[in-house]
């Protein structure tokens, strides 16, 4: 192979290899793809509208006990944490009964974790430790050692560490404040360990799978052209709106400087031009409304209350707006007439209702 004398890394010698075996990525910068009518700065990469099919976090969760609260603990009511302690002490070579266990020091709590993709036998967590029972306070407390576990029931993670809030809770003469006293959830920074890795694959029969963030059939046939012509050959194919299938030529892998991981490092930099619904996003109790660029409002007649607002024709005694317009003219239409954020809301449903505006209407 005299073609990758020269080159010192292994990005650079895949990325060389790419080249032989795509013509068209010789031609097309990784940053830019021929044929895109938008605009440079309307242009996405493909890491940031689609995900690898395997590649993904894991939720972890486990039962747990936390120890040495000032009085703030669970109950003796709560019959699961005195069950959970008078097991734990049993494991501990302390043999009691759960009537025997008194819990106002103790709370039994929920461990939740989320475990990244490729994580690897040692590597640390966040977790957060959330109240089971009738608890005032975790604040103060540890978390004895408790196992995480997955979907399939796996041990994949253990959790223990202090549950402390820092010095942010404490008032100037040093006593806590009110709040500390009604804690029930508490993030523990790099709190668990991880004791087992989870299978990723992303290499699925010779093909790579990416499944768009947000489902378009126009946004995923735009992706597939713009891998096709980044890499010179029909390799893409855009399977539904919301998955694109990428073919690895299998002839690649017999090259030792090929590098599955530069491959899709390239993959990811293409860049695409994605497409959306209109939408028109309310929020009625703050008064936000946020619209896209491809809002439209057909020609109407708008009146709501004192005011009148006419699309399209003229008028002296009504605000007027020349032919089809968008949100944003008419915002500042009904601004400029003293309209108030409930006032529009309820013009922008009624333009919904009436059939004017070509958006769909998203409520928060």
């Amino acid at each position: 192979m005299k073609a990758f004398q020269g080159t010192s890394t292994p990005f650079a010698k895949t990325l060389l290899f790419l080249t032989l075996l795509f013509p068209g990525v010789s031609k097309v910068n990784a940053q830019t793809v021929p044929g895109e009518n938008a605009p440079r700065e309307s242009l996405v990469r493909v890491k940031d509208l689609a995900r690898i099919q395997g590649v993904r976090s894991n939720q972890l969760v486990g039962f747990g006990l936390v120890v040495g609260l000032a009085g703030s603990g669970d109950s003796k009511a709560s019959l699961s944490t005195n069950k959970a302690v008078s097991h734990l002490l049993s494991r501990l070579g302390s043999q009691v009964t759960p009537d025997q266990v008194t819990t106002k020091n103790v709370a039994s709590v929920i461990v939740t974790a989320d475990l990244p993709p490729f994580a690897k036998v040692g590597d640390r967590l966040s977790v957060r430790v959330s109240s089971v029972g009738d608890a005032s306070s975790l604040a103060g407390g540890s978390l004895i050692m408790t196992p995480l576990k997955a979907a399939d029931s796996e041990i994949y993670a253990v959790a223990q560490g202090h549950l402390s809030l820092g010095v942010a809770l404490a008032g100037a003469s040093g006593s806590s404040t009110s709040s500390e006293s009604a804690v029930k959830t508490i993030a523990l920074s790099e709190g668990g360990v991880v004791e087992k890795e989870y299978p990723s694959r992303f290499l699925h029969g010779g093909k790579i799978h990416l499944s768009l963030l947000r489902p378009d059939f126009t946004t995923a046939s735009r992706l597939a052209q713009a891998l096709n012509r980044f890499y010179g050959e029909f390799a893409a194919k855009a399977e539904n709106a919301g998955r694109v299938s990428v073919t690895v030529p299998p002839d690649i892998f017999q090259n030792p400087s090929f590098q599955l991981v530069d491959f899709v490092a390239s993959l990811e930099q293409v860049r695409v031009s994605p497409d959306s619904r209109a939408r028109v996003v309310i929020n009625e109790r703050t008064g936000t409304i946020i619209a896209g660029s491809n809002v439209q409002i057909k020609p109407v007649a708008i009146s709501h209350g004192h005011l009148e607002i006419r699309i399209d024709e003229k008028s002296q005694r009504m605000n007027s707006l020349g032919g089809t317009t968008t949100i944003g003219e008419l915002v500042k239409s009904v601004n400029a007439l003293g309209a108030g954020p409930k006032d529009l809301v309820s013009i922008i449903q009624a333009l919904s209702a009436a059939g004017a505006l070509n958006a769909e209407l998203v409520f928060l």
